[in-house]
């Protein structure tokens, strides 16, 4: 081998790579002055989807972010997803996590081996600008994914017939692609996990209006599946555990990422609203003897220096993660730090959000005078968000007791 070969050609992949994205940035700022902040407030209002920032991704080929370059995509580190779904969410908390749902679903297509299914899948995403999520949890589980009651059946002649019932599946109604979780075909276990692809317009798909406190726009509501497929739709399924490990294994630990960085973008808009009002109030006159501007008083300090520490201390947890994914570790060895990373960003969005409203006062509570109160909003659902926090504290405790696996659900 020759060494200096070897190191010349890894030389400019690297720098391939960071001309990549730094080209991936630039869209990436356009696309967020141009379309993501102007429409953040009605999107948020209105309670409307956020079809021009996805169509902006879209044409900016960052839909296609994870896809690996071997099929069209940009090939991106988790260090430079988790940055794209940060900024996201400092601009638009809606947006960002429709994006996460998207790339969390794409997983389950990378996950295929390679071959004509994969293939044709990845380059019909890519080329078509199609909008993918999951439809995962159910009504009867909530955040329990791992226990599903949906079913698949084998047709005659080919394909299956998918009933399914699902809640809580961001982008309902607006994705172009589907990634549904059913039992195993024959199988009675709720364990026994089968993954299909549904496209939008096959079968009977009906879905219900999202009217949630905060992420106004993700329309992250019931969706429901009556739909026959073919035999391409099935991308995964085992017994025994088997097609949940994949599932697992395959999405876990992005959408950890992904949600948690989406979780610290909230928490970095609101901290930057509360430091614009903070340098910007002045008092008519020195009513607490500290001066007229509120940046003169050492609570504003205190608050301000507090959500620092915060932001610092969870950001690094986020970074962190980003890095244990790209250095290829297993689930098993990023489990406590990836079940751990999503709470913390969860606790922290909610905490700096409340304190920054504290730190601004009475017209931050007011909607619509300044964005803190929307931030706050956005960031109640992190907790409650699958797996939600009580969960995963309670298994953190048990991998950390018991030393079992993260597959042991």
């Amino acid at each position: 081998m020759n060494t200096s070969t070897s190191t010349s050609t890894k030389l400019e992949t690297m720098v391939h790579d960071a001309e990549g994205r730094a080209a991936r940035s630039a869209l990436l700022d356009e696309v967020i002055r141009d379309v993501v902040t102007p429409l953040a407030r009605e999107i948020d209002e209105a309670g409307r989807f956020p079809e021009e920032a996805v169509r902006a991704l879209g044409d900016a080929g960052l839909l296609a972010l994870t896809i690996p370059r071997e099929d069209g995509g940009a090939g991106a580190s988790a260090d430079e997803l988790g940055d794209v779904v940060l900024r996201l969410a400092t601009a638009c908390a809606s947006t960002a996590m429709v994006y996460v749902m998207h790339v969390t679903a794409l997983n389950s297509f990378l996950a295929l081996p390679a071959g004509p299914q994969r293939s044709a899948y990845l380059a019909e995403i890519r080329k078509n600008r199609l909008l993918v999520t999951e439809a995962i949890s159910e009504p009867g589980s909530g955040s329990q994914w791992w226990s599903v009651e949906s079913t698949a059946e084998r047709i005659d002649g080919g394909g299956y017939r998918i009933t399914a019932d699902k809640s809580f599946s961001t982008s309902a109604g607006h994705a172009d692609l589907y990634v549904v979780s059913t039992r195993t075909p024959g199988s009675d276990n709720d364990r026994d996990h089968a993954v299909f692809a549904v496209r939008a317009d096959e079968g009977r798909i009906e879905s219900g209006q999202w009217k949630g406190l905060g992420l106004a726009g993700n329309s992250s509501t019931w969706i429901t599946f009556r739909a026959e497929v073919g035999e391409e739709a099935l991308l995964y399924s085992g017994s025994q555990g088997a097609g949940l490990r994949t599932y697992n294994e395959a999405n876990q630990p992005l959408y950890h990422l992904g949600v948690s960085a989406a979780y610290l973008g909230i928490a970095t808009a609101a901290y930057r609203a509360c430091l614009d009002r903070i340098r910007t109030r002045r008092y008519s006159g020195n009513p607490s003897g500290f001066g007229a501007n509120l940046s003169q008083y050492p609570v504003a300090r205190r608050h301000i220096g507090t959500m620092a520490i915060r932001l610092a201390t969870t950001r690094g947890l986020v970074e962190g993660l980003a890095r244990a994914i790209d250095g290829k570790q297993s689930l098993d060895e990023m489990a406590v730090l990836m079940t751990a990373c999503k709470v913390a960003a969860a606790e922290a969005a909610a905490d700096i959000a409340q304190e920054a409203m504290m730190a601004s006062g009475g017209m931050a509570y007011s909607r619509g005078a300044l964005p803190i109160e929307r931030h706050l909003r956005d960031a109640l659902a992190a907790s409650l968000m699958g797996p939600n926090d009580d969960f995963c504290k309670e298994l953190i405790g048990r991998l950390e007791v018991e030393g079992s696996s993260y597959h042991d659900l």
